[in-house]
């Protein structure tokens, strides 16, 4: 089967960028490139990932080394994105679909719009809010941090909408979630700031980025386990800097009791 290295190169680089934009893991990306390469008879495949770009050389018979560089600017978590690239690949891998009709799956599923469901803001809240009773709150605390969860779910949406940075949204969220479980107790005069605080930073950390991390490592893929690793932490330490804040603005004004 005689194969058109460009439209090839293209299949396997939009199907790697999509699937670490997506969330999915570096070797991941770097197998999908392998088996789609192997399904061409390709002779020499050699392919690098990791969560900031992709490198890929090819070579076919008779031809001369190809490669493709591309950088990786957004990251974002997106299951159904990372089912229709292993879709893609298979039907592809099995001679089902053309390049051509690959290319074209492959950009409408990079283009399309997330549609967030109706109710994810509400799982949002509401995850919040029984983290809240996982540490101890009271059912005061459940319902200041239903509404604070909702709110910070609603922005943290508009932000990815924006493309913007996830520093940035983590910081917003600790400033939003820390403010309400203070004023709120503070008001009322009824629950614990502390487990609302935390209840609410809860489905906000890092943890699949944290997990993608420690499995490239013990794979040995060091450079994506650090890379990993250091945007969860960047994560987790913006977090905690919003709520810090709040916290310490709540001290000096005499919100809080000093001890």
């Amino acid at each position: 089967m005689e194969v058109i290295v460009s439209k090839l190169l293209k299949v396997i680089k939009l199907s790697s960028q999509i699937i670490l934009e997506s969330g999915g893991e570096t070797y991941r990306a770097e197998e999908t490139i392998k088996f789609i390469c192997k399904s061409f008879n390709v002779n020499e495949i050699d392919s690098i990932a990791t969560p900031t770009g992709v490198y890929i050389t090819i070579s076919t018979e008779n031809t001369e080394n190809s490669t493709v560089v591309r950088r990786i600017k957004k990251r974002s978590i997106n299951l159904d994105k990372l089912h229709k690239v292993n879709n893609i690949s298979r039907q592809l891998t099995n001679h089902l679909i053309s390049l051509d009709e690959a290319i074209k799956q492959l950009e409408e599923t990079r283009n399309e719009i997330t549609r967030h469901n109706k109710f994810s803001v509400f799982y949002g809240g509401i995850s919040a809010a029984f983290f809240t009773l996982l540490f101890g709150g009271s059912f005061f605390g459940f319902i200041i941090a239903l509404i604070s969860g909702i709110i910070v779910t609603l922005i943290t949406k508009k932000f990815e909408d924006l493309q913007s940075y996830q520093f940035f949204s983590s910081i917003i969220a600790g400033i939003i979630v820390s403010s309400f479980a203070i004023v709120g107790t503070n008001l009322i005069k009824i629950g614990n700031y502390n487990h609302i605080i935390v209840g609410g930073i809860m489905p906000h950390l890092p943890g699949l980025a944290m997990t993608n991390a420690i499995r490239d490592t013990i794979r040995g893929d060091l450079i994506s386990g650090l890379a990993r690793g250091a945007e969860a932490l960047i994560v987790a330490a913006s977090l905690a800097a919003g709520a810090g804040v709040i916290i310490s603005l709540a001290y000096t004004i005499g919100l809080l009791p000093i001890k």
